[in-house]
């Protein structure tokens, strides 16, 4: 009996804990609040932010459309969306993201993707990246299959010089359109004091260099090149060039330079043996001499690395188009160790003269009002008379014009006097200029290059015109192809194009 009483008190007192531990937990409850404001304010902004663009059609046309959105040729993308905000830019890409074909920063939304030859045949997943003016964005993809009927191979070469410096100003390597393009001349690299091939811009080359590797995964056809010198960076080529010691030197640099960077050959800008160029550079009678001997020792350095790898390496120079630059180099030797040249076709006038002139005039104008005239044509005509066959001769192309102020307003402005000029992008032209504040567009017909004048500034550059005349002028003097400086000054790619379609006519 004593053991059940002591049982019975046991059960009950523990009775008696749970059921105060119950009213307290009822009581807390109770006591606590259900929800709080900054609990439910996640939700609520959620809901008022989601204004991402809409997205209301991605749709494409190709000029060769097949079945089932098989393509080939030319593809063009169409987006079609709306926003509460107004939409600030619209990116393309190929690759499922990975490769900027372009942007578009105002309706309509459409853009050229060039397949053939240059896009591997397969599935291809496009994807469209649409943004507003309050930061948000909307993605969408779709899928095509690219069957394009011949392997990649250009009749022509199209080079195009990639300033290292464009990357400041937001043209990156990802920005070009390498899908028109069979070589790219990275520019520049420098010559050290001893002689060797050296980075030019750390800051930015090291990280361009990666891009460049990138975008030769994404075009497996397509050739990468370091160019060396340019205008201020020729000061020690002469030097690098004087001795046998000096050309092996510098000859093994740029071996061990391209290989470590993953380049496919070396571009020579020399800017310029014998005389001219910039004013702290060194020159030398017997540079016409060491350069043809510093081709033949660099061409030996890559023949034996040929042999190492089974790869073929690229040896090219860019080159003045003018007669004195001709006479300065070797040029019936010297073609045999590069695999082109590329002229550098611009520049025949600018602010350095005393008459507002023409930068690329294609031919030369009996109304000048220079003493000493050239052109495009002599240029060309000048080499080929040297000896170079003309298969090895890349036509330049300018993708800028020279600004001319304060002309005097006979004759539109051309071959008057003025004070002061610059250089202005191609790009900035068709936006700010052409057709625009007062400035009207003037066909010179012996030249078969325009103008543009204002009363006052007076503009040469090359357009969509000259440039289709050009072109066809490369063709029928069956000239190895075409060479453009440089491709961040044309961003919308309009004179590229171009040039790319009236190569494949």
């Amino acid at each position: 009996m004593q053991l059940r009483r002591k049982l019975t008190l046991i059960l009950l007192a523990i009775l008696i804990f749970i059921s105060a531990v119950a009213i307290y937990l009822i009581n807390s409850t109770e006591s606590k609040p259900t929800s709080t404001t900054s609990e439910k304010k996640p939700e609520v902004v959620e809901e008022l932010t989601d204004n991402r663009p809409e997205i209301i059609n991605f749709n494409h046309t190709s000029s060769d459309e097949k079945k089932n959105s098989v393509v080939s040729g030319d593809v063009e993308l169409q987006l079609e969306a709306k926003d509460d905000n107004s939409i600030s830019k619209v990116e393309f890409y190929s690759s499922n993201g990975d490769y900027l074909i372009g942007e578009k920063t105002e309706a309509p939304y459409t853009i050229n993707w060039s397949t053939d030859p240059w896009v591997e045949n397969g599935e291809q997943i496009l994807k469209v990246v649409v943004y507003d003016s309050a930061g948000q964005k909307a993605e969408a993809t779709k899928k095509v299959t690219v069957e394009n009927k011949v392997e990649p191979e250009a009749e022509y070469k199209m080079v195009g010089y990639y300033a290292g410096w464009s990357s400041y100003s937001g043209f990156n390597v990802s920005s070009i359109d390498a899908s028109k393009l069979t070589h790219i001349n990275y520019a520049f690299a420098n010559i050290s004091d001893d002689g060797e091939i050296i980075v030019g811009d750390p800051a930015s080359d090291y990280e361009n260099f990666k891009q460049m590797l990138q975008l030769k995964k994404r075009h497996p056809n397509l050739k990468t090149m370091i160019s060396v010198g340019g205008w201020t960076w020729s000061k020690n080529f002469s030097d690098a060039a004087a001795s046998e010691d000096s050309r092996t030197k510098f000859a093994e640099s740029v071996r061990r330079f391209i290989l470590e960077y993953g380049f496919d050959g070396v571009d020579l800008d020399w800017e310029y043996p014998v005389s001219g160029g910039h004013p702290d550079n060194v020159n030398r009678p017997e540079d016409k001499r060491n350069y043809t001997l510093l081709l033949k020792k660099i061409r030996g350095i890559l023949n034996d690395q040929e042999k190492k790898d089974g790869k073929e390496y690229l040896l090219t120079i860019a080159a003045g188009a003018s007669e004195s630059h001709a006479a300065n180099m070797e040029l019936s030797e010297l073609h045999q160790y590069v695999d082109y040249i590329q002229l550098m076709t611009y520049d025949i006038n600018g602010e350095w003269d005393e008459l507002t002139g023409l930068n690329a005039p294609l031919y030369k104008d009996p109304k000048s009002m220079f003493h000493w005239q050239w052109s495009v044509k002599d240029g060309i005509d000048t080499y080929i008379a040297s000896g170079v066959p003309s298969d090895k001769l890349v036509m330049g192309m300018p993708f800028y014009g020279r600004v001319f102020h304060e002309a005097i307003a006979d004759n539109n402005g051309l071959y008057q006097a003025f004070n002061g000029g610059t250089s202005i992008s191609y790009g900035k032209l068709a936006a700010e200029y052409v057709g625009k504040n007062g400035y009207e567009r003037h066909w010179i017909e012996e030249t078969q290059v325009p103008v543009l004048y204002d009363g006052n500034t007076f503009i040469s550059y090359d357009d969509e015109e000259s440039i289709a005349k050009k072109t066809d002028f490369l063709k029928k003097n069956d000239l190895g192809g075409a060479m453009m400086w440089e491709l961040s000054q044309d961003p919308d790619r309009v004179l590229l194009n171009r040039i790319y379609i009236e190569l494949r006519k």
